[in-house]
């Protein structure tokens, strides 16, 4: 029955995730933020080192004070600018695709951004950017913005409607002829949106998209039901030997899951209340996206209680290490989860009870909700709950998550384990 339901996957869910995983434009998305992965892990260490608990009785007030102040310009560039980071990315990765002037087009996604990104009045004098409007706040506005933009350039690049210049001309001044009439198109083209949304009751085009598109999505993707439901999906789609993670989450959830990160990481710098239980540490480190949750028990289950079994003793042995940095593919191909019916049910209840003990401690108060610090998704558990909420508590609530887990896959590991005990006895007799 799992074999032909996995063929009925293969044949028409596998073509389909592959379709969504390959769209061009998800794609940018994702290199984007790959791309803005050094920059906003760098930072957040930093932030998380000057946010320690105690640190102001270790260091005294004013010279906490004075360290932070020093960092300030790592924060502003690392996370308050992260929107253009991600602007530049998606440029750069959608003119790579297209096979156009890589630099050009992403300078081309920045300069429409700043284009319809509204301008504040200073106090002091002068007119400038806001750090809110470069940040967070725009990150949609951002990612509608490049795909314009290099769209944009494309179309007049396509329709041949360049400068042509001679072989002689060097090839840098080649390049900025050439790119003088696309660049022309992308910025009058921006100058008009921003016209056109300065008349209506939105103002700017930032707050229409912030009003319309971002705040409806996010709200969407940090549902709990959501988040519970996409943890069932990846590790279904696990179960049947597909990479889960990245046909749910990397296709679809994580923009979402991302812009509520960097939502509450922005409360996080300004000591303001955190907004949002559900963010994209919240789905890895609590809710189970990234199978620690797995791994961690399954291998306790094994070195405590089923160690005479030889054959689960070595799988253990050897998923031991990964599965300490949440790399539980030995685990799924070696015990084997995948196609085992007996290990759907854990698998499929293991999002569901993860996400249930993490929302209801952080719900509650019990727990400090994620601070939008990001570490890198191999980080131990225990030490990834205490740094992600910047409390001791992440790393119980984990305790907990993996304490009740235990419980459940020793239940069906039982179930399995006298399965094969069974079957090898009876070979034995036979």
């Amino acid at each position: 029955m799992f074999t032909t339901l996995s063929d009925k996957l293969q044949k028409y869910l596998l073509p389909m995730a592959n379709k969504i995983g390959e769209n061009r434009y998800l794609q940018a998305v994702k290199n984007a933020f790959l791309i803005s992965l050094p920059f906003t892990m760098f930072g957040s260490l930093v932030l998380a080192l000057v946010n320690i608990p105690y640190m102001e009785k270790l260091m005294g007030a004013k010279a906490l004070a004075q360290f932070q102040a020093a960092v300030t310009p790592i924060q502003n560039v690392t996370f308050n600018l992260i929107t253009v980071v991600v602007v530049l990315g998606i440029g750069y990765s959608l003119g790579k695709s297209y096979q156009l002037n890589q630099i050009y087009v992403a300078i081309c996604a920045l300069a429409g951004f700043l284009i319809v990104t509204p301008v504040s009045q200073m106090t002091e004098g002068g007119t400038g950017y806001s750090l809110n409007n470069l940040g967070t706040m725009s990150i949609f506005t951002g990612i509608l913005i490049a795909i314009l933009c290099a769209e944009a350039y494309r179309f007049i690049v396509k329709r041949n409607l360049i400068f042509h210049m001679p072989d002689s001309v060097p090839p840098m001044v080649a390049d900025s002829f050439i790119s003088l009439i696309p660049v022309g198109f992308v910025l009058i083209l921006c100058i008009l949106i921003n016209i056109f949304f300065g008349m209506t009751a939105f103002g700017t085009f930032n707050h229409f998209v912030y009003q319309m598109i971002q705040i409806p999505i996010s709200r969407i993707g940090s549902s709990f039901p959501a988040t519970m439901i996409a943890g069932v999906l990846c590790n279904l789609f696990w179960f049947f030997g597909l990479h889960g993670n990245s046909i749910v989450y990397n296709s679809v959830l994580s923009p979402i899951f991302k812009s509520l990160s960097l939502e509450n990481l922005a409360a996080f710098q300004a000591h303001e209340a955190i907004p949002h239980i559900i963010t994209e540490e919240f789905a890895f480190y609590f809710g189970g996206f990234n199978g620690s949750f797995i791994a961690y028990p399954v291998l306790i289950c094994i070195f405590l209680f089923f160690r005479k079994k030889k054959a689960w003793k070595s799988l253990g042995e050897v998923a031991f290490i990964p599965g300490i940095f949440s790399i539980y593919e030995p685990i799924v191909f070696g015990l084997p989860l995948m196609l085992n019916p007996i290990m759907l049910i854990p698998m499929l209840l293991t999002p569901v009870i993860s996400c249930v003990i993490a929302y209801a401690f952080m719900y509650a108060g019990l727990c400090p909700l994620c601070t939008g610090v990001s570490v890198p998704w191999t980080t131990p558990m225990i030490l990834s709950g205490i740094i992600t909420t910047n409390s001791l508590m992440g790393g119980v609530v984990q305790i907990i998550t993996i304490g009740v887990l235990t419980v459940l896959w020793y239940v069906f590991l039982k179930i399995l384990y006298k399965q094969e005990e069974g079957s090898e006895n009876e070979k034995g007799a036979v």
